[in-house]
């Protein structure tokens, strides 16, 4: 028996059951690229000095760029409008190589745990021939150790940070290991927020809550179906912060709104989750149970193929989003938030330091005040919520304490 081919994308990602419609749209894709081809073929790249950051791109430049950059100058053109090459152009040479010496020496620290690392790349991205190797693996392992001994002041790995790193060497191909880290360097420190969504627990919270006040006013029916169905928002949106979509979308249409985020900045991130709302509104309408909606909105984004409709009710469909606008609605959450999580780390402390507990020989898994239990879940949840900056390696090292004591 002859074993049948399996579909993947231009950059190995596997297409799994593509309808007509969907096989139209990605050949309608591939063929306008060869036209975005030659228009970047004629396009004057002179002003593209690699070793200047590119801080205020021209209009003609952004038109360009949200029509499609093809594949194979993604890499170069994602190095320049991150930043990273004037990174790269100004640090020691073999500066990369000496990171990774650096990380090697520190190998026992614990600071990016290679299980947990193969664990998170295997559910976003499945068995990718790159990121599930043991050779893909090392490579994006490399990535973020070097990437923390570069951006201490980052604050630590958040939750998509792997996933992030793996989707950024596949695109750039792993033999530009190095470029992917200064592009990823150029993205953290330059491409996005303060309240960075990779570097600490409060920064998701922030950008989600901003998220959520956008679409009460650009999406008041999607947002009053949730509403009535009690479904919170983050259950769908809290990847697209955490990711930057590279988990939730087709990989081709998540390198499309790289091209625009690396050039443009952060803001694509709040256009492009209105944008998803509002073309799946209908949809969402729908949807009778809670239950419903995640899976509804999940599966269609997850078949987002046409990069291009995305990109166009992104830009055109949702009318203006100015940047004082989303500055204003952060500042105002950045408060909040920090109450929140202030008050999560009292709660977690309070259950690993019990010293009338423990002298009594009680187990941490009973509580003071009321007599009722303190499971290990509500240790796991809250742990999550009030470490900051979090990592799951970081979660563990104050949760096998516990199992030790627990049994």
């Amino acid at each position: 028996m002859v074993a049948m081919a399996v579909l993947a994308d231009r950059y190995g990602f596997v297409l799994a059951g593509l309808s007509a419609e969907e096989t139209r749209t990605r050949g309608a894709s591939a063929a306008r690229e060869t036209i975005m081809a030659n228009r970047w073929a004629k396009a004057d790249t002179s002003s593209f000095d690699p070793a200047q950051p590119l801080s205020s791109p021209s209009k003609a430049l952004k038109a360009l760029v949200r029509a499609g950059i093809p594949a194979e100058l993604r890499p170069d053109l994602w190095l320049r409008f991150s930043g990273g090459a004037a990174r790269k152009a100004a640090a020691p040479l073999r500066h990369y190589a000496a990171l990774q010496r650096r990380a090697g020496a520190a190998a026992n620290s614990g600071a990016v745990d290679a299980a947990e690392l193969g664990a998170e790349l295997t559910r976003a991205f499945g068995t990718h021939p790159v990121l599930s190797s043991a050779k893909g693996m090392r490579a994006v392992l490399r990535l973020l150790e070097a990437f923390q001994l570069q951006c201490p002041s980052a604050g630590g790995l958040g939750r998509g940070m792997a996933c992030v790193a793996g989707f950024m060497l596949v695109v750039m191909g792993p033999e530009r290991e190095e470029d992917a880290f200064w592009t990823l360097v150029g993205l953290v420190e330059d491409r996005l927020p303060h309240s960075c969504v990779l570097q600490n627990i409060k920064g998701p919270g922030v950008e989600q809550r901003v998220l959520d006040a956008l679409l009460a006013k650009r999406c008041p029916k999607a947002m009053a179906q949730l509403a009535r169905l009690e479904t919170p928002l983050e259950e769908v949106t809290g990847p697209w912060f955490h990711s930057l979509f590279c988990t939730s979308l087709p990989a081709e249409t998540a390198a499309r709104i790289w091209d625009v985020l690396l050039l443009e900045g952060h803001k694509i991130l709040f256009r492009v989750g209105l944008a998803l709302f509002k073309m799946n509104e209908p949809a969402l309408l729908s949807t009778k149970l809670s239950a419903q909606v995640g899976r509804c909105l999940k599966w269609r984004i997850a078949r987002c193929y046409d990069a291009d409709a995305l990109l166009k009710v992104a830009f055109s469909g949702i009318g203006s989003l100015p940047m004082a606008v989303i500055k204003r609605a952060r500042a105002d959450y950045e408060g909040i938030v920090q109450e929140q999580l202030d008050e999560h780390r009292r709660r977690l402390q309070a259950v690993l330091s019990s010293p009338r507990r423990l002298a009594d020989g009680g187990s941490p898994a009973s509580s003071d005040a009321g007599g009722s239990p303190v499971h290990l879940s509500t240790i796991h949840e809250e742990s999550e919520e009030a470490l900051e900056p979090f990592s799951a390696t970081s979660f563990l090292r104050v949760l096998r304490p516990l199992q030790a004591i627990i049994g």
